[in-house]
């Protein structure tokens, strides 16, 4: 067949390259020598160019059967967009929440209303990917951010809040990581082998009162003799005591594989960090026991000016009865170098609830002590949340904290506080 003297080839070949073009196959197929496209479409290229480059007949004659064969274009393109797609070679979800409350506070001295984003379980929100990468490997990603708008983390201490800025913006993780049955390994900013060692419980209203949540208190007043309305702050909850949990840092980590009700995780992280953890989940006497325990070092720069490391050592347990009760339990503590020249703090907790329906109710009380030096502070505290469906949470609680330090002025003492909140949370993905 000669291109020059007969069009129906071409006219084949045209068609063909519309049609595969829409189906998103068109480089491959044309490029394939043994398909004879690409030989028939040079062929036609010499035939048509006698005259120089571009022949102006081949072009108009190129216009006349495109505009002859509009009805088949708009056909294969019809076919093109209602065919099924391939599937996606990657899993994605965006996921997060919006958490808000009203809190009512009186330090002793002055008392205010703040609308806050609670600190412990603020607003956020993430995206997460996976893939399968081969060989029983699979392969992910994650990045979040949360954002807590008039943070209850006020710079000026007393009970004031914070507007937001925007340095209230924090990215909590983003990493990735491949797992298979060998275990789980990660490399970027995420949570450290200890993170979430304090926190094995089955109290699901900790947004009403839980272990780590200080309610944004961050300055006790001084009551000081003679002075009628002391501006004085001393200390925040957080000075008085510390769940000792770990954190979220830049790393590489590990998870090994669940043996039994057992897994085990460690993390080596900059300034030398080092974090191990072990956990337990498991059905025990008809009710659910969970258990963490963890250890860091903290070593470098990160350690005690001194030089060395600080040690931490922490752990906690739950159990949860089959009708519903369940008590948690939690101790941490932090061995200083010799530099330090203090004494090392450490922190206990204890908490009693129920959970029923969609409601879960708890009372829990905490005792910390030299997380300042000389100074001891405690805290009761009251939660109840509801869940809705699709998502919502509604919650409230109360916390009442006392403080106390060794090194006071006479007659100087410091008040206590009381916090009373209201919220909602609204999760999505």
């Amino acid at each position: 067949m000669i291109c020059c003297e007969k069009t129906t080839y071409f006219r084949s070949v045209a068609k063909i390259q519309i049609s595969v073009a829409i189906r998103h196959r068109a480089l491959s197929y044309f490029a394939n020598p043994s398909s004879g496209l690409l030989r028939g479409f040079a062929k036609c290229l010499r035939c048509h160019n006698r005259g120089g480059f571009f022949n102006w007949k081949f072009f108009r004659f190129q216009k006349g059967f495109f505009r002859m064969n509009k009805k088949a274009l708009a056909v294969a393109v019809a076919a093109a967009l209602t065919a099924p797609m391939a599937a996606q070679a990657v899993s994605t979800n965006w996921y997060g929440h919006i958490n808000r409350a009203m809190q009512f506070v009186d330090d002793g001295i002055d008392s205010d209303v703040n609308f806050v984003d609670p600190t412990a379980y603020s607003s956020r929100m993430g995206w997460s990917g996976t893939a399968e990468a081969g060989n029983g490997v699979t392969a992910g990603a994650k990045i979040e951010y949360d954002f807590r708008s008039n943070t209850i983390y006020g710079s000026g201490g007393g009970i004031k809040a914070t507007d937001a800025t925007d340095t209230n913006l924090r990215i909590r993780h983003a990493f990735v990581w491949f797992s298979g049955d060998w275990g789980k390994l990660s490399l970027g900013q995420t949570s450290d082998a200890t993170d979430g060692v304090a926190y094995a419980s089955h109290n699901s209203a900790f947004e009403g009162t839980e272990l780590g949540h200080d309610w944004g208190i961050t300055g006790f007043r001084l009551s000081t003799p003679g002075v009628a309305n002391p501006t004085t702050t001393v200390g925040t909850a957080y000075s008085f005591s510390s769940s000792f949990d770990g954190g979220r840092r830049d790393l590489v980590r590990y998870d090994t594989p669940s043996i039994g009700p057992l897994s085990a995780n460690v993390s080596v992280g900059t300034n030398s960090r080092l974090d191990t953890s072990l956990r337990l989940a498991s059905d025990v006497g008809g009710g659910s026991l969970l258990a963490r325990i963890g250890y860091s070092s903290a070593g470098g720069s990160a350690g005690a000016s001194a030089g060395g490391a600080n040690e931490t050592i922490s752990g906690s347990a739950s159990y949860k009865f089959s009708q519903g009760t369940f008590i948690d339990g939690f101790y941490g503590t932090r061995d200083l170098n010799a530099g330090a020249a203090r004494s090392d703090p450490n922190t206990w907790y204890v908490a009693l609830g129920h959970s029923w329906g969609n409601n879960t109710a708890v009372v829990d009380y905490l005792e910390g002590s030299d997380q300042t030096q000389g100074c001891n502070g405690d805290r009761i505290g009251l939660g109840f949340k509801h869940g809705l469906s699709g998502g919502a949470t509604l919650y409230t609680g109360y916390h009442h904290y006392t403080a106390d330090c060794d090194n006071l002025a006479a007659g100087t003492s410091i008040q206590d506080v009381d916090e009373f909140h209201v919220g909602a949370r609204v999760h999505f993905d």
